[in-house]
């Protein structure tokens, strides 16, 4: 009989690659596994060393994110790759267990580079990992139903209500008050980051963010933010183009850059002299093929 939970992913990296490590904690959840995070998984006063150690032990996989930075510099990502070696020669042969994640092109140490690594930069990497990690839960008889994603009971789900599309319309509102002219959506808590406050939805209108897997009429989920690290995907309005925007965000010395996750869209600049309005932080995506599985709301 197969056991009905989620896949366990242990998330090793350096702190430098914390909001690509982030984001891919993010896809991860909302595909339906359960990866582990330091900065959502740990809980203050937590001997963090010792869950660390736990949770690679209790882990189904561990992917070692790597980039230039991670394979240089000395820290605790290097003795979290000796604990995951480890753990790895007393699985039986031929077990996926170990998948070194390459975040940008980079060597890949000698020490794990016997293990067939992905590309997570490459347009069909992030496929290639949830391959790999589906045919590990197949060799562990294990599945989630996707349709668990739709709360048994209230108490189970929140409720988040859909603002309309991000598009070239109006700016984002800076308050987000669940009022009877929203359409709602009703996603379960478990599948969402313990560390969020009040939650909100776009529908995504065209095709910017498609290398992200975010394609026409997915909906996002965001945490209002009035500010984000270098790297992390936010709703943003920018009143010189009078146009609301789902783009990565990086600060530099003099500018703004704007990343669209597609090859076919130049970067979007804008001077720090120039007014831009960070609206909300991306924890989710909700892709279009799942709104079935999703529980949606009419306030009529």
């Amino acid at each position: 009989m197969a056991d009905n939970r989620k896949l366990k992913v242990f998330l090793c990296h350096s702190k430098d690659d914390k909001s690509k490590v982030r984001y891919l904690y993010y896809r991860l959840s909302d595909d339906g596994f359960d990866p582990w995070l330091d900065e959502e998984k740990l809980i203050p006063g937590q001997d963090w060393d010792l869950e660390i150690r736990k949770a690679v032990r209790q882990a189904d996989v561990v992917a070692v994110c790597i980039s230039n930075d991670a394979i240089t510099k000395a820290g605790y990502v290097q003795k979290e790759i000796r604990l995951a070696l480890d753990v790895a020669d007393e699985k039986p042969e031929g077990t996926i267990f170990l998948i070194p994640v390459r975040l940008e092109d980079c060597n890949v140490p000698n020490r794990i580079s016997r293990f067939q690594w992905v590309d997570l930069f490459d347009k069909a990497g992030y496929s290639k990992l949830k391959e790999a990690l589906n045919l590990r839960m197949k060799d562990l008889n294990i599945r989630f139903d996707l349709s668990s994603i739709s709360p048994k009971t209230s108490r189970d789900g929140i409720r988040i209500p859909i603002l309309g599309p991000i598009s070239t319309e109006l700016p984002l509102p800076d308050t987000y008050t669940a009022s009877n002219k929203y359409e709602f959506i009703e996603v379960a808590r478990d599948l969402l980051p313990s560390k969020t406050g009040n939650l909100f939805a776009l529908q995504v209108v065209g095709y910017s963010m498609q290398d992200a897997m975010i394609n026409n009429d997915d909906i996002v989920v965001l945490e209002p933010a009035s500010q984000v690290h270098n790297g992390e995907m936010a709703a943003i309005w920018l009143p010189r183009d009078n146009e609301a925007m789902l783009k990565y965000y990086y600060e530099e010395e003099n500018r703004y850059r704007l990343l669209s996750a597609s090859p076919n869209m130049k970067p979007v600049f804008v001077r720090k002299s120039e007014p831009l309005e960070i609206k909300g932080k991306v924890i989710m995506v909700i892709r279009q093929t799942r709104i079935d599985n999703v529980k949606l709301i009419n306030n009529d």
